[in-house]
């Protein structure tokens, strides 16, 4: 898949949700469960991005520890700007695929040469575009293989 991600993830929209570094995670939670993502991006009063809360630093904290966590701030459990893989979307699905897949993440901020936020791309997002794309070419070759194929 050679299409830049850029060009087709505009296809999906543009929706951020996101959270500030004091926000309680349970709050956080109910903003994830409500949309049904699995990452908030942490995001400073002036817009610049602090980091990315996902569901696998939730459950590591749930994990690691016996004390009610619903109150604490994001920013104690959020993965860190530092650590943050971001895309500037001008690589290729497959690309996309790659980086999700060495990482072992699945959600990548998308950002732009100035490093201001623009999207977040999923490994769910990723899958929806591959398969869309293997439709369409499924749909292509049928219609060469019967000779219906627009010349």
């Amino acid at each position: 898949m050679n299409k830049k991600l850029k060009v087709l993830f505009k296809e999906r929209g543009n929706v951020i949700h996101s959270v500030s570094g004091s926000t309680e995670l349970k709050e956080a939670v109910d903003l994830m469960n409500r949309h049904h993502i699995g990452a908030l991006m942490v995001i400073t009063i002036d817009g610049d991005i602090e980091g990315i809360l996902t569901e696998r630093d939730i459950m590591k904290k749930l994990a690691s520890t016996d004390e009610v966590v619903g109150y604490i701030p994001v920013r104690d459990i959020m993965t860190s700007v530092e650590k943050v893989i971001y895309t500037t979307g001008d690589e290729s699905v497959g690309d996309i695929m790659k980086l999700l897949t060495e990482h072992s993440i699945r959600h990548i901020p998308i950002i732009n040469n100035d490093g201001v936020l623009e999207g977040i791309i999923s490994m769910r997002d990723v899958i929806r575009i591959m398969l869309r794309e293997s439709e369409k070419m499924q749909k292509t070759l049928t219609e060469y293989i019967s000779g219906t194929y627009p010349a």
